[in-house]
């Protein structure tokens, strides 16, 4: 049962090799073996045992859906009815959403189990998951290093094998963060490709709901169940152009994520793939200097109102922020609310993000490209204590070659591979498409996988 991903588990269910009931109690006995990680904030063991014996009764008499007693972590952000969603916050607790989001209903009604909420940084701002309420979530290479954020919980919880894939959201690198410091493998997907009300968000600009997993394959298959297409055809590296985009992307990166990210290239023309050194993206620089921020700093806190009004919560969004226990987060809602953008800055922000969205379209017709190739983030993990005198500037390192992805709407895939030295801990490279190709995004994914037999 070890490592084993959603192909692998489907598979064996099916041939009667595993029991759902079997597998599941081996995640509830993992996940209690490594609580000191803190990877989840709750987790309902009896309905799991109770879900996974109604699978495997499924898979008896041949009703067995798409997902049958997969277990799928769920981030503390996403709404499921009957159980609280506080998102890592004080403010929150004990508040239950008026319904299940879409984006778990749909896996739910495929034959997932739900197992369990997923610990995350609070309120979803931030990269460490260095949560002052819930407490911080440690990396399963190395203790004292940061899993990532904002989804630490869900990629700690893939990576440590407990469960074989978990939900995450992304604002500004919040899957792929934690899938690259986590060594998994994770997909922001195009916003509303799978569904975007998913519970307390921070932007319907730049969110996005997404897995993080074992392999690409997965992935495949859990777009699929998301979205009712068809897997794309499986791409050759002959086939597949990949462009490596040196400004901007490529610039300023610690020296053992450079030289992996070179050794990545030399093995991926080794296999036979098309990689073209390209020029900058058009619009890329001025974008992340200037109007990164503009959009989440504007939609976070009517963001918060909203999402409290439409499930009737008797609490206001000042109350939440009132009780913020993490001093970086109760720091920037300090700062969004007397720093909120003008509407004229807003409207700048949003035509800068067209005229990138245009350009980065005719950039990917021009060099005929499938994705761009970079690292996903410029630097390793650092140590959960450095986050605590470092904060803002490794927040900026950490997301510089993340953010872009969310402004432009790009589906976004970080494969993992390489490891720091001394630390262990790992770090992954992420291809990005445009919008709307993720069936391709993911295809080379795969390809790249199967490759290069990570």
């Amino acid at each position: 049962m070890y490592r084993l991903g959603i192909k692998d588990l489907l598979q064996q269910f099916s041939d009667g090799s595993l029991t759902c009931e079997a597998y599941t109690k081996r995640v509830i006995q993992r996940a209690q073996d490594l609580k000191v990680f803190n990877y989840f904030v709750s987790m309902n063991t009896d309905r799991m045992l109770k879900d996974a014996q109604e699978a495997d009764a499924r898979y008896k008499n041949k009703t067995n859906r798409l997902l049958e007693g997969i277990p799928i972590a769920m981030k503390d952000n996403i709404d499921i009815e009957g159980e609280p969603t506080e998102a890592g916050t004080p403010g929150l607790a004990g508040l239950k959403p008026k319904h299940t989001a879409e984006v778990a209903r749909r896996l739910f009604d495929a034959g997932a189990i739900h197992a369990g909420r997923a610990n995350m940084h609070e309120l979803a701002f931030g990269v460490s998951t260095y949560n002052g309420h819930t407490g911080p979530c440690h990396n399963f290479h190395n203790f004292d290093y940061t899993c990532g954020g904002s989804s630490g919980g869900s990629g700690g919880a893939v990576s440590a094998d407990i469960v074989p894939a978990a939900l995450g959201t992304d604002t500004g690198g919040s899957i792929r963060i934690p899938s690259s410091y986590n060594g998994v493998f994770g997909l922001r997907p195009t916003s509303g490709r799978w569904p975007a009300d998913y519970g307390a968000k921070m932007s319907h600009v730049r969110d996005s709901v997404g897995p993080l997993v074992r392999s690409a394959v997965d992935i495949a298959i859990l777009d699929g169940v998301m979205t009712g297409e068809q897997p794309h055809e499986e791409l050759k590296p002959g086939q597949i152009r990949i462009g490596v985009p040196r400004p901007q992307f490529w610039e300023g990166l610690d020296a053992e994520v450079e030289e992996y990210a070179e050794r990545f290239l030399v093995r991926l023309r080794e296999k036979g793939f098309g990689i073209v050194e390209v020029p900058e993206v058009p619009g890329s620089r001025e974008l992340l200097e200037k109007y990164f921020m503009v959009t989440i700093n504007q939609e976070v806190i009517p963001r918060l109102e909203e999402y409290l009004s439409y499930h009737g919560h008797n609490v206001t969004a000042q109350s939440v922020i009132d009780k913020i226990a993490s001093p970086d987060v109760k720091g920037y809602f300090g700062y969004v609310q007397e720093n909120t953008p003008t509407e004229e800055e807003y409207k700048k922000a949003m035509a800068a993000r067209e005229e990138a969205r245009k350009n980065l379209k005719t950039y990917f017709e021009d060099h005929r490209l499938d994705c761009i190739l970079v690292p996903a983030n410029k630097i390793p993990p650092p140590t959960l204590r450095a986050f605590e005198d470092r904060n803002n500037e490794l927040l900026g390192l950490i997301t510089q070659n993340d953010d872009f992805g969310n402004i432009c709407n790009n589906p976004s895939l970080v494969i993992p591979g390489g490891f720091a030295r001394r630390s262990g801990v790992p770090f992954g490279m992420q291809i990005e498409g445009y919008t709307g190709s993720d069936r391709r995004v993911i295809a080379v994914a795969v390809a790249i996988e199967k490759a290069l037999n990570l």
